[in-house]
């Protein structure tokens, strides 16, 4: 049987030949980035960065102005009320950046009260009025209605992610820094109400990223956290890529299935020990980086799932041999290749740890992984409506419940 590659030129995402792919062109979730109606409200927060150093050198000059002079006012503040005054001054800024860069909406009135009430505490911080509960009433409602609008299945950005760090920290200065106040117990409580506030924004920016996105591997979608796709709008394949698909298809179902046998696999160098779950890659070192481009005979990686302790062959994963390089996609938008992004590599034991936190952060003892090579799935179970894109995981459940019960 010949590979399906001798019978198309094409590569890539569209009708053109391509050899490779710029990486910033790819779709990845928002939740790593600062998407383009945010970018006003960061450059009011540099803005601000270097509007605190200028106050700070024009206090020191008129230490001795009179009573009412904005510097005086500003001198008298003690250092950690200057750095909480600074914080709630850029959420006010950042907010109203947000109100400029959104088409008018309930989203823009919401973060037109929240530059309202930030501009009214940092106001009465420099007035000498009482401005801690005020604050911290202001803060605590901007931090949970951010986290219920994720909650929602509103995308985060790195802009929302970073203003709510900003304002927890502010809190941070209000309620706990302060040395007066309450018993041990209770400024316990206060510094475990921050600590939860963090968990909040992280908790709500996952389900926000995760529910926002299509979860599909298909073009112009939205994807899910660690899932980068092509640029470019889906459209109905043409006649002749529905034909490469389903020769691509019957092409793998067929040179697979001498691997249901994991035996077999391992035999010809697949990694199929301390196999678990219903996504374990079984991959083959030696088929990486040995010039074959999407051979069915050759797949780089094998995917398993078990149905009790019997082991059940998914498909097959090819991957491109360097980052950067366009996959085929031989059947048009019903092929469509896909990279990694923000991924998490453990270092003892080898392997992966999971996605990049919404925070920039990996486990302990792992690294991040920018940007992987593209890849694509061709799964062989039947009975799927789509073989190139996702496996329903309620559909695959039945399923390997099914095989378990047949035995």
């Amino acid at each position: 049987m010949t590979s399906v590659l001798a019978e198309t030129a094409i590569l890539a995402h569209s009708d053109l030949v391509i050899t490779s792919v710029d990486p910033g062109s790819y779709l990845g979730s928002p939740m790593y980035a600062v998407i383009p109606e945010h970018q006003l409200a960061l450059f009011g927060l540099v803005v601000t960065i270097l509007g605190a150093w200028w106050v700070r050198w024009r206090a020191n000059r008129h230490a001795s102005c009179e009573e009412t002079c904005l510097y005086r006012r500003y001198g008298r503040l003690a250092l950690p009320e200057r750095f909480v005054f600074w914080l709630v001054t850029s959420s006010a800024v950042i907010h109203l950046g947000l109100v400029l860069g959104h088409e008018p909406s309930g989203f823009s009135l919401a973060y037109l009260i929240g530059t309202a009430a930030t501009s009214w505490v940092a106001w009465r911080m420099l007035a000498g009025r009482p401005w801690r509960r005020p604050a911290k009433y202001v803060l605590v409602g901007s931090v949970l209605a951010y986290a219920a609008t994720l909650l929602a299945g509103e995308a985060p950005d790195q802009m929302g992610i970073l203003t709510k760090l900003i304002e927890i920290t502010a809190l941070a200065g209000v309620i706990v820094v302060p040395a007066s106040g309450p018993g041990r117990i209770a400024r316990s409580v206060r510094s475990a109400s921050v600590v939860g506030l963090l968990v909040a924004t992280a908790f709500g920016a996952w389900v926000g990223a995760m529910s926002s996105g299509d979860g599909g591997h298909h073009l112009g979608e939205t994807p899910p956290p660690g899932v980068l796709l092509p640029g470019g709008e889906d459209r109905e394949p043409t006649a002749a890529e529905r034909a490469r698909a389903e020769h691509l298809y019957e092409e793998t179902v067929a040179a697979l299935a001498r691997f249901e046998d994991p035996a077999v696999a391992a035999a010809h160098g697949y990694d199929v020990a301390g196999m678990f779950g219903n996504d374990f890659h079984a991959g083959n070192e030696d088929l990486k980086h040995d010039g074959r481009i999407l051979d069915p005979h050759h797949p780089e990686t094998l995917v398993y799932a078990m149905a009790g302790e019997r082991p059940v062959l998914l498909g097959a994963m090819f991957e491109m041999e360097e980052i950067g390089q366009a996959g085929p996609a031989v059947g048009g938008p019903l092929t469509v290749w896909h990279a990694h992004d923000h991924i998490c590599l453990s270092l003892a034991p080898v392997g992966i740890a999971g996605l990049q936190s919404p925070f920039g952060s990996c486990p302990a003892g792992a690294i991040n992984v920018p940007i992987t090579n593209e890849m694509f799935h061709v799964w062989v179970l039947p009975g799927l409506d789509d073989p190139f894109g996702d496996i329903d995981e309620a559909w695959l459940t039945e399923y390997l419940a099914a095989v378990e019960l047949a035995g």
